[in-house]
């Protein structure tokens, strides 16, 4: 029994040593950076589990698809960056240690699978009738300084036209167009009361208007994107539109 004890530990610890997914990962970065593809490939490829952490298994995609590539298997480098892409959705090569061709097939894979791409990505919920409801249309569209820029404007205007509103109750009267408050004559003072209360109405409505039209902009304009792409390779260049819905 302690034979066998023994040698089950000694399997435990060299499946442990050969299963170290982080150590084969810097073994196929210093094979990637050498050229050898073949080797990158063999090093990631058992590497490839649903059960690896996120940003392990992330790599190990980016590298098989360099490896794949490279070897001229671009069907399969295309499935790896797409896989690697849905993982870390802000990748991408970097030109300076990457040619150009892989680096252009990198960006023309992203392009053609941006609709797939950002379905993957995770969005906030968002309602069209907040539009209607500046500044929360603004708040809603990632407008956070016009969301508050409007919510000064409209509480100052309105402020302005109720607070003058209920000076030109207590003041004037419709029996002989009045306007006095404990036998005081307030008749000029609600002149100029009643043309601020005009304009603090007019402005409140116009800036909720703008409020309303700006808020149904931003909403269609994030509800459906488009963005244009180039993807050049040695004898073709390629211009697209990628977009979301």
């Amino acid at each position: 029994m302690v034979v066998t004890r023994a040698l089950a530990i000694v399997v435990l610890i060299a499946a442990t040593a050969a299963a170290d997914p982080a150590s084969d990962l810097r073994s196929a970065n210093a094979a990637a950076s050498a050229g050898d593809w073949v080797k990158v490939q063999a090093l990631v490829d058992p590497l490839i589990n649903p059960s690896l952490a996120p940003a392990d298994l992330a790599e190990a995609y980016r590298l098989a698809g360099l490896a794949a590539f490279f070897t001229h298997a671009t069907e399969r480098a295309e499935q790896d960056f797409v896989l690697y892409l849905k993982l870390d959705l802000g990748g991408h090569l970097d030109p300076a240690l990457y040619p150009p061709e892989v680096v252009n097939f990198f960006n023309d894979v992203r392009a053609r699978h941006a609709a797939e791409l950002r379905a993957a990505r995770p969005r906030p919920n968002r309602y069209w009738i907040l539009s209607l409801l500046p500044p929360f249309g603004q708040f809603q569209n990632g407008e956070s300084g016009k969301g508050w820029a409007l919510t000064g404007i409209m509480a100052a205007t309105l402020g302005t036209n109720i607070v003058t509103y209920f000076y030109l109750r207590s003041w004037c009267h419709n029996a002989g167009n009045t306007c006095d408050d404990s036998g005081k004559d307030h008749f000029r003072g609600a002149q100029t009361l009643s043309t601020l209360n005009l304009i603090g109405g007019a402005g409140f409505i116009l800036t909720y208007a703008y409020g309303v039209w700006d808020g149904v902009r931003g909403y269609r304009r994030r509800s459906f994107e488009l963005a244009p792409y180039v993807s050049a390779t040695g004898e073709v260049t390629t211009l697209g539109i990628g977009g979301s819905f």
